[in-house]
């Protein structure tokens, strides 16, 4: 059996209403060469496995320990890539995602990268403008500020297999690992580069109101600060950012 080019992976847990579309949206990647398609079934209750199940073209696993991150190692142990990529059951991926991804790694001192993420057309304006900004961090923090600053999320994200087969897996907490393994990869590999990737495009279809959405980044916040090297944007940072955002909304206008 030829090796794929990318591994794709895939936690959920009772994500029935969503977890189609993602499918659907991972078996169209158009130009993405040989990849394979782990979604990993983080005990759900509902039909999400049923759903899963329905479609060929990828395995399904089963992980019992509770947390994403737990089932996203559970596919890691699997997957024979270079290149492993990540996305989340509520999430629907552009057509060149893997295309995006592949080329993004052309650089070898590329070892993770983070990509674009959108809201879908029934968001408010208010949680589009916020996706705006969350971006224009992302593009900001990780193109002009030092690795202190730096996260990850794995709704979007793609690492080399070889960053793992180094550090190690993901650790398992509740959120903020894909960060953790960023500064990890920063203290013991500071050779190896983190990159923003605009092209690299998924639609969170999980948040339509910008209230709730601020509440998750707040968890977040609240768990990066159990990553001892990681620091947070000061005020004049995050001006920057906006004004970044003010930039890119003007030149798309």
């Amino acid at each position: 059996m030829k090796e794929p080019h990318i591994s794709v992976v895939v936690p959920f847990f009772d994500s029935e209403d969503t977890i189609g579309a993602c499918i659907e949206s991972l078996l169209a990647q158009e130009d993405a060469g040989s990849y394979e398609i782990f979604m990993v079934d983080n005990r759900s209750t509902d039909a999400s496995a049923t759903i899963a199940g329905r479609y060929r073209g990828l395995t399904v696993l089963q992980e019992s320990t509770p947390g994403a991150y737990a089932a996203r190692n559970a596919a890691l142990r699997r997957t024979r890539s270079p290149i492993i990529a990540f996305t989340d059951a509520d999430c629907v991926v552009a057509p060149d995602w893997l295309r995006s991804i592949r080329e993004g790694f052309q650089g070898s001192d590329v070892a993770i990268l983070i990509g674009h993420c959108r809201y879908s057309a029934e968001a408010s304006l208010a949680l589009r403008l916020l996706g705006a900004y969350e971006n224009a961090k992302a593009d900001y923090v990780v193109s002009r500020c030092d690795p202190a600053y730096h996260f990850a999320y794995c709704n979007n994200m793609a690492v080399r297999a070889s960053v793992f087969d180094e550090l190690g897996l993901f650790l398992e907490w509740r959120r903020a690992a894909d960060s953790e393994l960023v500064h990890r990869m920063a203290a013991r590999r500071p050779d190896l580069k983190l990159a923003y990737r605009r092209s690299m495009r998924i639609t969170h279809l999980e948040f339509v109101r910008g209230p709730r959405r601020i509440q998750r980044l707040r968890l977040y916040q609240s768990t990066n600060s159990k990553i001892t090297t990681f620091r947070e944007l000061g005020i004049v940072q995050r001006l920057g950012v906006l004004l970044h955002v003010v930039h890119r909304l003007r030149h798309f206008s």
